[in-house]
């Protein structure tokens, strides 16, 4: 077996968007607004398509965390007991709910 060849990945929309936007910017926009919406405004801002999917990648590449939204149907299912919290592991359940579930 040879040794690999280093690939040049600084085409990729990741690398781009690091390289312009920065980590901290690109992972405010998915904090803030989630995959799909976050890729339409990163789209004008790089003035140039953003996949939904390359978010997604780097989310789960560079493990990032989010809190979920007491109106989504994910908390509810979740507070719920009918959906388990361990599939979504990107996002932060408010903990004063567990807690008061618990009880």
């Amino acid at each position: 077996m040879g040794v690999r060849k280093k690939r040049d990945t600084s085409y990729s929309m990741t690398q781009r968007l690091f390289k312009k936007l920065g980590e901290g910017r690109v992972v405010g926009y998915w904090q803030s607004h989630g995959m799909y919406k976050a890729s339409e405004l990163l789209s004008k801002e790089m003035q140039e398509y953003v996949s939904p999917y390359v978010l997604r990648y780097m989310s789960n590449k560079y493990n990032w965390k989010r809190n979920c939204n007491p109106k989504s149907a994910i908390y509810k299912g979740v507070k719920a007991g009918t959906v388990p919290a361990a599939y979504y592991k990107h996002l932060i359940f408010p903990m004063e709910e567990k807690n008061n579930v618990e009880i």
